[in-house]
C-alpha cells in the first residue's frame, strides 16, 4: 500500500510539473501557430496579454494585440479577450474546441467591436468555424479598408460574418452588414467603384454624376450588403443603397470570379482589404 501511495504521489508530481511546463510555454505555443498559420495577413507577430485558467481546463486570453497587412499598410487591431468554451484538453482528443471572443476593432476605437465565437479541431482534418457578430462599429472604424475614399465618411454599422472550412474543401463564407436609417455619409468618388458592375442605364448616369463630385461628402439614407460564396472559386455580392438627395435608389447584384479556389483571399487582396501569400 506504501509503495503504490508513493508511485501514486510521484506520477501526480511528474503530470503536475508537465502541466506547469505546458502552461508556461501557452504563450509562445499560442504565437508560433497563429505566425504559421495566417497566410500573410497578418503584419509581425500577435501579442498576447495574459492567459489565465478557467474552472474546468478551460483558458481566458485577455489584451490581444496585433495588425493586419493591408495594401496601405499594417492596420493595428486590438482585442479584449478570447475563452474557451470547452475544455482546451478536447484538443489532445482530437475534438473541436470552442472559443468566444469579444471587443476586436481598430487599434483607437471608441466603439465596443466585433464579437463573436470561432471552433478549432486538431485532427486528421483540419477544421475553423468562425461566427461574428458586429452591432457597434462605425464607418469610421472600417476607414482603413480605403482610406481616401472613407476620409470623413460616417455612420452606424451592424451585421453578421460567417466562415467554415475543413480540410482542403472550399470555405462557406457569407457576410450581411447594414447601415440603418438615419444612414450617414459617404465620399462621392467612393462610388466609382460600383460602376464597373453596373449596366448601360439611366441609373449608371447618375452614379458617374455622383462620382465625379470627387471630394465631397453625399448622405446616404439607408445601405446594406450581402456577400455569399456559393463554389471556392466566386463571390456573389448584392449591394443596396438608398440616396435621396440623387432621387438614387441603387441596386447591384455582381458575381466576382476567379481562375483558382483561393476566392476569398484573392478577392480580398483584390479589393486591398489585406495582402495574402498564396
Amino acid at each position: 500500500m506504501r509503495r503504490f501511495l508513493i508511485v501514486a504521489i510521484l506520477i501526480l508530481a511528474v503530470l503536475a510539473s508537465a502541466f506547469v511546463l505546458l502552461w508556461r510555454s501557452l504563450p509562445d505555443l499560442a504565437e508560433k501557430w497563429i505566425a504559421e498559420n495566417h497566410y500573410g495577413v497578418l503584419e509581425g507577430p500577435v501579442e498576447l496579454g495574459a492567459i489565465r485558467p478557467e474552472p474546468g481546463a478551460k483558458v481566458r486570453i485577455e489584451g490581444i494585440r496585433g495588425a493586419l497587412r493591408t495594401r496601405q499598410g499594417a492596420v493595428p487591431f486590438t482585442m479584449d479577450s478570447v475563452v474557451s468554451v470547452d475544455p482546451v484538453t478536447f484538443f489532445l482528443q482530437g475534438k473541436p474546441v470552442r472559443f468566444s471572443f469579444g471587443g476586436l476593432k481598430p487599434e483607437g476605437s471608441v466603439s465596443s467591436g466585433v464579437c463573436g465565437e470561432f471552433l478549432l479541431r486538431f485532427a486528421t482534418r483540419f477544421r475553423f468555424e468562425l461566427t461574428a457578430r458586429m452591432d457597434g462599429l462605425s464607418i469610421e472604424d472600417l476607414r482603413w479598408l480605403d482610406p481616401a475614399s472613407l476620409e470623413g465618411a460616417s455612420g452606424a454599422v451592424r451585421g453578421t460574418i460567417r466562415y467554415a472550412q475543413e480540410g482542403d474543401d472550399p470555405p462557406v463564407f457569407e457576410m450581411r452588414l447594414d447601415a440603418p436609417e438615419p444612414g450617414g455619409l459617404l465620399q462621392a468618388k467612393f462610388f466609382d467603384l460600383f460602376l464597373p458592375y453596373l449596366p448601360a442605364s439611366a441609373q449608371k448616369k447618375i452614379v458617374q454624376k455622383l462620382a465625379g463630385k470627387g471630394e465631397r461628402l453625399v448622405q446616404f439614407r439607408q445601405a446594406d450588403l450581402a456577400v455569399s460564396m456559393p463554389s471556392g472559386d466566386r463571390v456573389k455580392v448584392l449591394l443596396h443603397i438608398l440616396i435621396l438627395d440623387y432621387n438614387l435608389n441603387l441596386t447591384l447584384n455582381a458575381e466576382i470570379r476567379t481562375d483558382s479556389k483561393n476566392a476569398f483571399f484573392k478577392i480580398a487582396q483584390y479589393l486591398g482589404m489585406v495582402e495574402v501569400k498564396l
